[in-house]
């Protein structure tokens, strides 16, 4: 009798670890890239309704600039509304594109990370310009998407061979 509520007990517990759902990472990781890149894009656009789409409304939204942090979407937004204001007046920055480049990223359940390369390219003055920072950033999914809770834009510092390579 021991054996066979044993062999059941065993039965009923693979069962219930068979049952249990599959992550797609592969899936996981290209949505949350499009995340990201919406991100950009969105910015490019002077899109606020599509950046806020984004991003966790919530006291805990944190972004992190080089010399800022911001707390909370209250603080997120008037951020974006500035920018947004400040783009939409200056007419010699033009044709912003937003690139993502050596982009990591981690999925772990219903949580995400990405590191990756954030580069701008655009005209200022009609002179073509490129600025590269580091991107990293934090999403949870939310109801079946992904939503951006930690954002953190670095200043890509650059390598000695770099800087010899731009004086040749």
């Amino acid at each position: 009798m021991k054996k066979i509520l044993f062999v059941v007990s065993a039965l009923i517990f693979l069962t219930c670890i068979s049952c249990k759902e599959k992550i797609d990472v592969v899936k996981e990781k290209e949505d949350v890239l499009k995340v990201i890149q919406e991100e950009g894009d969105a910015f490019a656009a002077n899109d606020l309704s599509r950046l806020s789409a984004l991003y966790i409304q919530d006291s805990t939204q944190t972004r992190l600039t080089s010399s800022t942090i911001y707390k909370g979407w209250s603080e997120l937004k008037k951020l974006y509304e500035d920018y947004i204001k400040f783009n939409s007046t200056d007419s010699s920055w033009v044709n912003p594109k937003n690139i993502k480049e050596n982009v990591i990223i981690k999925v772990a359940g219903n949580s995400a990370w990405v590191v990756c390369d954030n580069i701008w390219e655009f005209e200022y003055n009609n002179i073509p310009q490129k600025q590269t920072n580091m991107q990293v950033a934090f999403l949870e999914k939310i109801d079946g998407e992904w939503k951006i809770s930690f954002d953190a834009f670095i200043p890509k510092l650059v390598s000695d061979q770099e800087s010899e390579e731009s004086n040749n």
